[in-house]
């Protein structure tokens, strides 16, 4: 099955339901950027019911190595995705897993192969200049049609219930990362909306 992610989560209740339906990952922003953020106490809070077997994400976009391990510490956290370009510095320097995170149609910023390969995957998010992530935009999907990578493929951008199952067949990714698309408001899932989500998941892989 693909792996779903579930991210910019704020509350219990939507944490406890994310992982209730199956939720692979979930994922706490730490970023200032972002109205979804989370202090690394909060997140502690939040983690706390996560289930063995579901991975606890943090999403970080201009925080230093010492802001990244704080949070890491206080939130149990098993892969850190950065929005930035990696570096060889934020693989010695962070001792989790690293997502590599790129811009759909920014080939620039694909990690090179000697970065990519020690990373726990990449995820393509839509191109929306001045914002790092969490656009809520879909993107091309053509742009990754065919393609292969050595890393599992994360694929974000305005996904939901409605349109989901098309990126999955379009782009046969490992796992589909969604925020917005299933809030009622920024950091308030809609219940109704994850779980048409999840079906929307399952029905696309019975039909791969």
């Amino acid at each position: 099955m693909t792996d779903v992610k579930i991210c910019g989560l704020t509350r219990e209740e939507d944490v406890e339901s994310a992982c209730a339906l199956g939720a692979a990952y979930v994922g706490f922003n730490f970023s200032r950027l972002s109205p979804r953020r989370v202090t690394p106490e909060r997140a502690r809070l939040l983690t706390a019911s996560v289930p063995a077997g579901v991975r606890r994400v943090g999403v970080f976009v201009g925080e230093g190595y010492p802001e990244i391990g704080e949070a890491a510490d206080a939130a149990s956290l098993d892969v850190v995705q950065l929005h930035r370009p990696l570096s060889a510095e934020d693989l010695e320097r962070v001792s989790l897993p690293l997502l590599a995170v790129a811009h759909a149609g920014r080939e620039s910023e694909i990690p090179a192969d000697a970065v990519l390969d020690r990373c726990a995957g990449i995820l393509f998010d839509a191109s929306v200049a001045g914002v790092p992530g969490g656009t809520g935009v879909p993107f091309d999907w053509s742009l990754l049609e065919g393609r292969r990578w050595p890393v599992p493929l994360f694929v974000s951008g305005g996904l939901s219930p409605d349109n989901v199952g098309e990126s999955i067949r379009r782009t046969r990714p490992d796992a589909v990362d969604v925020a917005s698309g299933v809030e009622s408001a920024a950091g308030v899932k809609d219940h109704g909306r994850l779980s048409r989500f999840f079906e929307a998941v399952r029905r696309a892989d019975e039909a791969r």
